[in-house]
């Protein structure tokens, strides 16, 4: 077990986590342990704590569902400078299928109003403002919101 006096905890905070998160570490004072520091799992009873195979996969799992994230940023990204760049005529149409594809959410009750509502907002706004939106945080919606988007097939 690694040991460390009480300055030198104070001193090297960083190095006793890093060592704290192997295996527990002692605190000395006056040649005395005075406490112990260790990642949570090295305190609670065995099936309170995952196993590191399994906080692998959870990690593995979330810096998946982050690439997806991006994948579909990206995705609305193009569909944002579509938005900008395209001719009126094309761009009114493009506009109007993704409209009714929220429509349709409406109809059928395909999806919470939340979404319907914010979407049907957007797509009322000025195209580069639409485009704006559509990439933002949207108030803290900006990932929900590409995760239910009305932009079928565009840039799949």
């Amino acid at each position: 077990m690694e040991q460390f006096s009480s300055t030198q905890a104070k001193q090297n905070f960083g190095q006793l986590l890093k060592a704290a998160a192997q295996a527990p570490v002692a605190i000395e004072r006056h040649g005395k342990v005075q406490a112990m520091v260790g990642a949570p799992e090295f305190f609670l009873p065995p099936s309170t704590t995952a196993s590191r195979e399994e906080v692998a996969a959870r990690r593995l799992a979330r810096l998946n569902q982050v690439v997806i994230e991006k994948d579909r940023l990206i995705r609305h990204q193009r569909i944002a400078l579509d938005l900008t760049i395209l001719p009126a005529q094309a761009r009114t149409a493009m506009i109007g299928r993704a409209q009714a594809v929220v429509e349709r959410w409406r109809k059928e009750r395909l999806c919470s109003l939340d979404y319907i509502d914010r979407w049907s907002a957007i797509l009322r706004l000025h195209p580069k403002e639409m485009a704006s939106a559509m990439v933002s945080d949207a108030d803290g919606w900006g990932t929900a919101l590409r995760q239910n988007s009305p932009w079928v097939g565009v840039h799949a």
